[in-house]
């Protein structure tokens, strides 16, 4: 939750003139939508929004050119989404300012979608202009939260709260990933991503990094890999990491998926290491290193932001995410990286957070829960020992 709010951008551009002034001077029983002028001063702040929201995530984001299917790329389908956000934003203005019911729903038909589309990003072709479309149209086994527009005959219905500029890069990942022969695809893209992992931690003073190193049997067959290896030779110390690279989950549901991934990932990586411990198969680390049993190893899990929550079943084995990693900042040596990643430096409950009990009245009834409340004077970030 704090490396979280650590990422959220600052200066996030407010109401244009254009936007303010033609809200002020709308009937407030008017039902027509804003000309051009007002329509691209709306996109144009969802579009700085969304690119402030991207930039802010510190494992980096989705980039402009990773290809989501039908020879769209990221970029075209952002371009997209700031129309389709921009609308929403000015919706949920329009309804606050004039105290109308806006911000729940609004609608439009599928031409004159399209129509605002080729008016507004003019660089995307028709073709993916309907694609965007058709992937963000819900349908049954889609989720709400990735595909939030709602057909009813040729009316498009949108919910605001579901198009935020913090959910672009989720929403566009997953509903790719949905699409006919998406999943593989999505994946092993998202799989590059995770070279983020050995740049950072080529950083580390002292050490040597490899990537996907194989690991093969005494009868020559693959017994997988080690995804990033990390070695300092002068004092027999490694690191190995299994890294898996999972969309950004959104929901509760998401994040127990996830989870999943990590509990998958130490096994597969469990699994390797005790072939490399029984001697029947062989890490071929890069020429000059040193041999693979004189080094004292510590096995762990990364994913990109999410750390693990429940028990590994593997013994002696660590999850961690990259966020976590980089707020520790450059590390000092291997010695630090690790035990940062055994004995992880976290908040402390009574000085950095407190649980607090919160009540919401639903109807008749009350709702009680625990909450976390973050100290508004003491700050923390993670810090080596």
């Amino acid at each position: 939750m704090f490396l979280e709010r650590d990422a959220r951008p600052t200066g996030l551009p407010e109401l244009s003139e254009t936007e303010r002034r033609w809200i002020s001077t709308r009937p407030v029983d008017s039902r027509t939508s804003p000309p051009p002028e007002v329509l691209r001063a709306a996109v144009q702040r969802a579009s700085t929004t969304i690119e402030a929201y991207r930039q802010s995530v510190p494992e980096g984001q989705v980039p402009d050119s990773f290809p989501l299917g039908g020879g769209m790329t990221a970029g075209d389908m952002i371009s997209v989404l700031a129309v389709i956000i921009g609308i929403a934003s000015l919706c949920e203005q329009t309804a606050h300012r004039l105290s109308r019911l806006e911000t729940t729903l609004f609608h439009l038909t599928g031409t004159r979608l399209m129509a605002v589309l080729a008016e507004m990003c003019p660089d995307v072709s028709e073709a993916h202009h309907a694609l965007v479309v058709e992937r963000l149209t819900y349908r049954t086994g889609r989720s709400c939260r990735t595909s939030p527009l709602v057909r009813h005959g040729d009316v498009l219905i949108v919910c605001p709260p579901l198009v935020t500029p913090r959910a672009v890069d989720p929403i566009m990942l997953r509903s790719a990933a949905h699409a006919s022969g998406g999943f593989g695809r999505t994946g092993r893209e998202q799989g590059e991503r995770a070279a983020a992992w050995a740049a950072w931690l080529r950083t580390t003073p002292g050490t040597l990094v490899a990537e996907r190193v194989p690991v093969v049997r005494t009868d020559g067959r693959s017994a997988g890999d080690l995804d990033v290896v990390v070695v300092d030779p002068g004092r027999r110390r490694g690191l190995c990491l299994e890294i898996k690279w999972p969309i950004e989950a959104l929901s509760l549901h998401e994040v127990m998926k996830v989870e999943n991934w990590v509990t998958s990932a130490a096994r597969q990586l469990d699994r390797v290491r005790g072939e490399l411990r029984a001697a029947t198969a062989a890490a071929e680390l890069p020429a000059g290193w040193p041999p693979f049993d004189s080094i004292d190893w510590t096995w762990c899990v990364g994913t990109p932001r999410q750390l693990g929550l429940r028990p590994l079943p593997a013994p002696d084995m660590h999850a961690t995410s990259l966020r976590y990693v980089q707020a520790l900042g450059t590390p000092p040596d291997l010695d630090a990286l690790v035990t940062a990643l055994t004995r992880p430096d976290l908040p402390t409950e009574g000085l950095h957070y407190n649980v607090v009990k919160r009540s919401l009245p639903v109807g008749r009834c009350q709702v009680h829960m625990d909450a976390l409340q973050v100290s508004p004077v003491i700050g923390w970030r993670p810090r080596f020992r």
